[in-house]
């Protein structure tokens, strides 16, 4: 059993992550799910993870409200990918339980301080990484209990917030060095290089639309409706980046890459980029097996449990 944190900011692609998440609890212990804004709002994406956990039978793990804006920057967000409501504009039923009282890098510190002695907690971040650089600096202590993080962020090539950067790490590039700087904890860096690898067709889409239970449906109509996105409308599939985060996990077979040390570029018109050279602590993932991560993705959205 892994233990887990999910920093996220649903989002389309990290709806579906959760669900492959949520299928998963036999080998993956969710400790909690925290929220920072980037694809949309603070309010929004909180509102997201809280109706996503109910609707994925997820109402024992706790829920925080992370940071509501970048370190230092301006906030931006990707409505024109995810809708106004930040999931496809796709209704969900309330949610059966309410965000924590605690802001989510307290939650964090706590859960992660109280494991029990040898066992250590893998962060996994789908979203800006302004709640993972602000836990490191307010709870220093945490980082000796941290096994790995597994995030969804960068490229060693190009990107698609601007021709250098990544959408996560454009959000909060000052977040993403702070993170990146700390070469003592292992990092597994989803980026795209990997990501546009990991696709779902859009047939594929089409047949989960058939299913037959709350979860599977929403999951289908959030995912119809980024297929028509002005990014995915030309295409013939779409790209689950989140999900890339938990295939690994499950499955790190279906990958490979290379050990680099990245810098993150945080000014002037390469802003976000992330500079990636030979040896460090970093596994950039470069390959990803398609059908097999087209297949997984299917089975966990179309599990029987939600």
């Amino acid at each position: 059993m892994e233990n887990i944190w999910i920093d996220c900011d649903p989002g389309i692609d990290d709806a579906v992550m959760l669900a492959t998440a949520a299928a998963h609890r036999d080998v993956l212990h969710i400790w909690g799910i925290s929220t920072v804004a980037g694809n949309q709002s603070s309010d929004l994406v909180t509102e997201n993870a809280l109706r996503l956990a109910s609707l994925l039978k997820m109402d024992d793990v706790p829920v925080a409200r992370g940071a509501r804006e970048p370190l230092i920057r301006t906030k931006t967000d990707a409505s024109h990918v995810h809708g106004e409501n930040g999931i496809g504009n796709c209704v969900i039923p309330p949610a059966k339980h309410s965000e924590s009282d605690k802001n989510a890098i307290e939650l964090m510190r706590d859960a992660i301080m109280g494991l029990p002695e040898g066992e250590t907690m893998t962060l996994v971040p789908t979203a800006p990484l302004t709640n993972i650089a602000l836990l490191f600096k307010v709870f220093p202590e945490v980082k000796r209990r941290i096994g790995r993080i597994v995030l969804m962020g960068g490229s060693a090539s190009a990107g698609n917030a601007t021709p250098f950067a990544e959408f996560n790490i454009f959000a909060d590039p000052d977040a993403a060095q702070i993170v990146f700087a700390e070469h003592e904890i292992p990092v597994v860096m989803c980026g795209l290089d990997v990501t546009r690898q990991c696709i779902l067709r859009k047939e594929k889409i089409n047949e989960i639309a058939g299913k037959g239970s709350a979860a599977q449906r929403a999951m289908a109509e959030m995912l119809q409706y980024y297929a028509t996105s002005s990014s995915y409308a030309p295409l013939n599939c779409v790209l689950m980046h989140d999900s890339c985060t938990i295939g690994y996990l499950l499955h790190p077979e279906f990958f490979s890459g290379r050990q680099v040390t990245v810098h993150v570029v945080r000014q002037g018109e390469n802003m976000g980029q992330t500079v990636c050279t030979p040896g460090g602590n970093v596994l950039l993932l470069d390959h990803a097996n398609v059908e097999a991560f087209e297949q997984m993705v299917i089975e966990d959205i179309c599990n029987k449990s939600f």
